[in-house]
C-alpha cells in the first residue's frame, strides 16, 4: 500500500510540475526544485513503508 501511495503522489507532483511549466516557461528552475523536493517525500512513504514490512 505504501508502494501504491508513493507511486500516486510522484505522479502528481510530476503533473503538476508539467502543467506549471507548461504556463510559466521562466519559473522552471524553481518548479523543478519543487518538484524534486515534493518526489522526495512521496518516495520516502515508499521506503519508511517497506522498513515496517520488513520489520514486521
Amino acid at each position: 500500500m505504501a508502494g501504491l501511495g508513493a507511486g500516486i503522489g510522484v505522479g502528481l507532483v510530476g503533473f503538476a510540475a508539467a502543467q506549471s511549466v507548461g504556463r510559466n516557461p521562466t519559473a522552471f528552475g524553481k518548479i523543478l526544485t519543487i518538484g524534486i523536493i515534493g518526489m522526495a517525500l512521496a518516495e520516502a512513504i515508499a521506503i519508511y513503508g517497506l522498513l515496517m514490512a520488513i520489520k514486521g
